[in-house]
């Protein structure tokens, strides 16, 4: 915990490179859905429906979603009720930040136990059209879930830092 606390200008470069890379991810997933629904578009307006594509893209949005509010939670993009924020002392908000950070890695660390069991009970399942294990598209949820919690381990470090206060 002390080495996260220290961290240097390596590990900030190492921060924004693997950011970078999720932001590819997600923008990825994105256009891969988007062009799949062309796809179903077109495939409808000319006569020869696909139903392929319908549940790809499904699939890909899931990991979209799960990725997303990952990527989201660090960079401060959920919605937030913040009626009582500028009331308080910044030393308060900053123990009601933390005590919020604390309870989101409690979920988050749920969500990933939970999300490997259900994994495991699906991936003997296959999709109906696509034929591909179910344990695949489940996947995201622990994926997403360790996503999230690094990021909210990164958040509660700026916290303590002083980088992070919101008023």
């Amino acid at each position: 915990m002390l080495a996260l606390l220290s961290r240097g200008r390596s590990e900030k470069v190492l921060e924004k490179m693997f950011n970078k890379g999720v932001r590819i991810v997600l923008v990825s997933l994105f256009s891969t859905v988007t062009l799949l629904a062309v796809l179903q578009i077109f495939s409808r307006f000319f006569g020869f429906p696909m139903s392929w594509p319908n549940e790809a893209m499904r699939f890909l949005f899931i990991w979209f979603v799960m990725l997303g509010s990952g990527y989201a939670l660090r960079e401060k993009k959920h919605i937030v009720v913040d009626f009582i924020g500028g009331a308080l002392s910044v030393n308060t908000m900053k123990v009601i930040d933390l005590i919020m950070h604390v309870i989101i890695l409690a979920f988050v660390l749920v969500l990933i136990i939970y999300g490997f069991q259900v994994v495991e009970v699906t991936s003997l399942q296959t999709s109906s059209v696509l034929r591909i294990s179910m344990g695949y598209v489940f996947l995201s949820i622990p994926v997403g879930g360790l996503l999230m919690f690094l990021y909210t381990l990164l958040n509660i470090v700026d916290l303590v830092q002083g980088k992070e206060v919101r008023s």
